[in-house]
Parts: structure tokens; sequence; C-alpha cells
């Protein structure tokens, strides 16, 4: 998938957003760019009638959230957003920050007597409720000076200073699975126990599948299976394995932000060995998914390294219990800390060892977590061992 990326065009009433946005909009039209654009005067109109469509700091703020949520939906499935408004708060513009991949932020500083000579709505009392940028990517002195197409390219040549990485080693991962011709005919360990707790004919989501052979058993034990996975060699391969069986479903995408998928409900959602290849905010993301696309008594499932296994610390440290070894990202897991992450989110554990043993084989034993945890107060419907 493309990646997506949200341009946040702010300034206080008339400093020209509108007029920028637009001709951002239409010069990326022109390259060919998939863009939309979303406009504060037009999103006003749509919430006309609703408690948001007011102009007191609460409707603002209230605005500010939707337009940031609509922004991240667009671009985590490739689009291209420009939005243009007012909403000066640091609290919206850190969110953004922290959860909208691709993201770029313009500050339109135009001087107050300027603004106020372009005042015709008489809303320059704005300036009231505005908390400035403090760390905009770039600011624009759009004081009439500077034609608006060097502007346009002004802000074209900026990159994102958190570009989407959704890439998860994709190119490894081909390589890795078209030379693998073998085992998908014996599920690990860790999916046979889980299918000890399932219950007949679930629906299973399976976070990052690789070569499929977890899924491939689910299958054979009559569940219906959607699988992601970022490798597009191995949903190729998989796919044509399962052209013919009506429960399989496998795509290629970041099983992180593909929100499609989420919008459906499973009995089981699954993740071996792929937490390894997001970072922790990414791994927030994904369990607030998770959580709102299981039934009620549905189970979370997850096997992963640890920070005690022999191979943690190697290589070069590129985050929190993360390193990259040999071109590829992994990181490792707390235990401790991801039990108390999980049931913050309002998870109930229904356990949660770590281990040798779980995993052995003839060059190999690491430590692992298996984790298994339902939505609390859901732990009576499920099935036990």
């Amino acid at each position: 998938m493309a990646n997506g990326r949200v341009y946040w065009i702010t300034g206080l009433s008339n400093s020209g957003k509108t007029t920028i946005g637009t001709a951002l909009y239409y010069d990326l039209r022109r390259q060919g760019q998939d863009v939309i654009i979303l406009d504060g005067d037009l999103m006003k109109q749509i919430a006309s009638g609703s408690i948001s469509a007011g102009y007191e700091e609460a409707d603002r703020l209230i605005r500010a959230k939707r337009y940031s949520l609509m922004a991240k939906l667009l671009a985590d499935q490739g689009t291209w957003v420009i939005v243009c408004a007012i909403a000066m708060f640091d609290e919206i513009r850190d969110w953004n920050r922290r959860n909208i991949r691709g993201y770029v932020e313009v500050f339109l500083d135009v001087p107050k007597e300027i603004l106020k000579s372009r005042d015709r709505k008489g809303l320059y009392k704005d300036e009231m409720y505005a908390q400035l940028p403090k760390k905009p990517d770039i600011i624009i002195a759009n004081d009439g000076d500077e034609p608006i197409r060097d502007i346009i390219k002004r802000i074209e040549l900026l990159e994102p200073s958190n570009e989407d990485d959704y890439d998860r080693d994709r190119k490894y991962w081909n390589q890795f699975y078209m030379r693998l011709k073998s085992g998908l005919d014996k599920p690990s360990d860790f999916a046979v126990e889980v299918n000890k707790r399932l219950r007949p004919h679930s629906h299973i989501m399976e976070l990052g599948c690789g070569n499929g052979r977890d899924s491939l058993f689910f299958l054979s034990q009559g569940h219906s299976v959607i699988a992601v996975d970022g490798s597009d060699a191995a949903i190729d391969r998989l796919n044509g394995l399962t052209a013919t069986d009506k429960n399989a479903l496998f795509v290629c995408d970041d099983f992180v932000k593909c929100h499609a998928l989420y919008q459906m409900q499973y009995d089981c959602v699954y993740s071996r060995f792929t937490l390894h290849a997001i970072d922790d905010d990414q791994e927030d993301e994904l369990l607030m998914n998770t959580r709102e696309a299981l039934n009620s008594g549905g189970m979370l499932c997850i096997e992963a390294r640890t920070v005690h296994d022999e191979i943690y610390g190697i290589g070069e440290k590129v985050g929190h219990n993360a390193y990259k070894y040999n071109d590829h990202y992994r990181r490792f897991i707390d235990a401790e800390e991801f039990r108390a992450k999980i049931e913050k989110m309002g998870f109930e554990i229904i356990e949660c060892v770590e281990s040798q043993g779980f995993s052995k084989t003839e060059d190999s034993d690491p430590v692992l977590m298996r984790c298994v945890a339902t939505i609390k107060g859901s732990c009576l419907s499920i099935k036990s061992n």
C-alpha cells in the first residue's frame, strides 16, 4: 500500500489556510496524487446542528479531534490529506505527531494587523483560544509578499518527520518466504494449544501470518480465518493454496492499520512472532483495534520473544527493547510491562507465561511469552483447555 500523508495547515482566522490548502490540493492532483481536502468551514457545515457546530472552545476541540481521527483513517489507507483548520490546541497537534504517520504541520504566521484587515466575519476573537504551534515543520509568513505558487513548492518539499514505516522488512521476508519451500504441514505448538481453547467454527484473525502454517492448521480444524501479512510473496502463495476454500481470506496489508478488517468481529485474534515487527506506539494501536474487534468471550492470543531471550541486545539499538541486526528489525517484549499494559486497556488475563521450551528446535530454544487474554467480564464464556 502507498504511504499516506497529512498536511495539517493551521493558523488564525484569515491567515490563508483555505487558500493555501486549496492550491496545494490542486497542485498535488495535477501530479497524479490521491488527495482529499478537509476544510474547517466545510466540516462545520457537516456538523451543523450538533454540539460541535459552535465556536466555543469545547466545540472547537471536539471538531479538531474529529479532523484528526478522519485524517488518520484516510492516511492509514494510503490517501494524502490536507486539513485546513484553526485547531489551535497543543493537545491536538501532539496527538497528530504521535499517531499520524506521514504528518506535516504547516503554521501560517500572519501579523495581527493584516489578520484584522482581512477580517470580514468578525471572527478575529479566535486568537483568545489559540495555543500557537511550538514545533511546526514549517512556518510561513503568509502576509501577501510571497507568491502562493512558491509557498506550495516549499510545502511539497517537506518530508514527514514520522514517515510511515509499514514496510516491515518486506524485502527481507519476501526473500525468506520465496526460499522457504516446506513447513506448511506442521503448525506451531502455540497454534495447537490455542486451538484447544477455541469454540467450534471460530472466526480467527491472524496478524502477520508469514508462511501461513498456523492459519492453514486453523482452517483444517473447521475454523474461518482472515490472515494479514506484509509479504506479498507469502500472501500470493497462500491465496493460491486456498483458492477454493470459502473460509479463508489472506490479505497483504499492514496488520496494525487494516481498519476494514478490524470492523469485523472475531472469536480469536492470533499473533505469533509478529509483535517484534512493530514499535510500542504501533503495539498500542494494534491492541486498541483488537479490543474493538473481539466478540464477547473472544481471545487475544500472543506468543513473542521476551527481553530475557539470548538474542536480546544483539545489533544496533533503535528503540525501546528494539534492535536492528543484519538489516532486520526486532523488538523484544517485557512480559510484565505487556501484562500491565493490556490490563490497563481493559483486557483480562487468562494466562501469561514466560519460559523456554515453547518453540524448541535443534538450533534454538528462545525465551517466549505466551499470553491469552479476553475483554474484562467475558472470561466465563471461553472454552477452557
